[in-house]
């Protein structure tokens, strides 16, 4: 009976641990460093390009290994909840230093001006439309407009409209 709840609460364990970290993968971070790219690379222990059911075991259990502080064989919510903590702010320091690599183009580890000002302005270039360098109060309703009605024909999360409905494409 404990051997079963062990196993069961390890699996469990497993799980929570592992989904977070699948899904980050699914969601894919590609537009902000290549997240989905490193993260299987991590479980691609040999570097064939495939992963195996090993290589994901072996991976699930260096994750529970890293969340495991204590190295009593077992995670508690504590445990979980610092690790994933500790996750969430790594990732948030690698998306500051990209962010940051992209506004210093000079590599000086400063971001002058010139630099700051360079970055594009793609809510001017998307909504001024006559292109006077102006962005009026017509402009502004029409861009609201244009993507309420776009996101009213997608969906709320980017879905296409059923293949009956009278929208679709």
């Amino acid at each position: 009976m404990k051997r079963t709840t062990l196993a069961a609460l390890l699996g469990s364990a497993a799980l929570v641990v592992a989904l977070p970290l699948a899904a980050q993968a699914e969601r894919g971070g590609d537009r902000h460093g290549g997240m989905r790219g490193d993260h299987m690379k991590a479980m691609d222990a040999n570097g064939d390009g495939d992963i195996s059911t090993a290589e994901v075991e072996a991976f699930q259990a260096n994750i529970f290994a890293a969340a495991d502080t204590n190295k009593d064989g077992s995670l508690t919510l504590a445990e979980l909840n610092a690790h994933h903590e500790a996750m969430e702010a790594k990732r948030k320091a690698e998306r500051q230093q990209a962010m940051f690599a992209k506004l210093d183009t000079d590599g000086d580890g400063k971001v002058s001006t010139a630099e700051f000002a360079s970055k594009p302005m793609r809510g001017m270039e998307r909504f001024d439309t006559d292109g006077d360098g102006t962005v009026t109060e017509e402009e502004r309703e029409a861009a609201h407009a244009k993507m309420k009605a776009h996101r009213g024909k997608w969906g709320q999360r980017g879905e296409k409209p059923a293949p009956d409905a009278p929208d679709a494409e």
